[in-house]
């Protein structure tokens, strides 16, 4: 083999090999990032299955007005942690903060009441519930929600401020995650004069809705304040 053909060999395989330590490169690159990728992620999954961790991320989510106090307190309505808003509810009034509760009118049967012999709704589990802690039902109103609008929140909020045209001073009761969100459809629902408190039923990490999808809650805060 000639010395100009075995330079022309070698020139020619150069490009191969550059290409090839080229091809590996990027591999492994790619391979690292998918590996940060994941190890993010699993990371992430693991410290938000902590309740406290979660109460942190949450934390922006949530405003709590502690002398809370009005003519009335509005317990807003459905969601697995509706418990805890009517039992500090019922707080407010024994403490003498809120003199009436309201509750939205819920007709979705709730399960067999064998002692009425009938189907109970939704409101009549409420009221009862109220009435286990003590609360009169003449101090408990029904409200209907406004249909006008698909917004759970403030469809609430444009009924209560609907129905309720005399208030100077409301309270609204919700879970942590919900107040912050709570507070603007009901201070775009009462415009001037009417004081909106929201009273949060417990701290972040300790309350049922913390469970729930977090990012869900910020994604909601987002959409309320562009169309409430």
């Amino acid at each position: 083999m000639s010395k100009k053909y075995r330079s022309r060999v070698v020139a020619g395989l150069v490009p191969s090999v550059a290409t090839s330590v080229s091809a590996t490169g990027r591999t492994d690159k790619w391979k690292r990032r998918c590996f940060l990728l994941v190890w993010v992620w699993l990371s992430v999954t693991l410290l938000m299955s902590i309740p406290s961790v979660r109460g942190i991320v949450s934390y922006p989510l949530y405003v709590h007005d502690e002398d809370a106090r009005g003519d009335i307190a509005y317990v807003m309505a459905d969601g697995h942690a509706s418990w805890e808003r009517l039992r500090i509810a019922s707080d407010l009034y024994h403490r003498k903060r809120v003199p009436r509760i309201l509750l939205l009118e819920e007709n979705q049967p709730a399960g067999f009441n064998f002692k009425r012999g009938e189907l109970d709704t939704r409101t009549q589990r409420a009221i009862d519930y109220l009435a286990l802690h003590g609360v009169p039902r003449d101090c408990i109103s029904l409200i209907q929600a406004d249909a006008s609008t698909a917004l759970g929140s403030l469809s609430e909020a444009r009924g209560l401020a609907r129905q309720e045209t005399g208030i100077k001073r409301l309270v609204v009761v919700t879970s942590a995650p919900h107040t912050r969100r709570s507070r603007l459809c009901f201070q775009r629902a009462f415009p001037g004069g009417v004081s909106v408190q929201v009273y949060s039923a417990s701290a972040p990490a300790d309350s049922a809705e913390i469970n729930s999808p977090i990012w869900l809650e910020y994604a909601k805060l987002v959409a309320y304040f562009f169309i409430a």
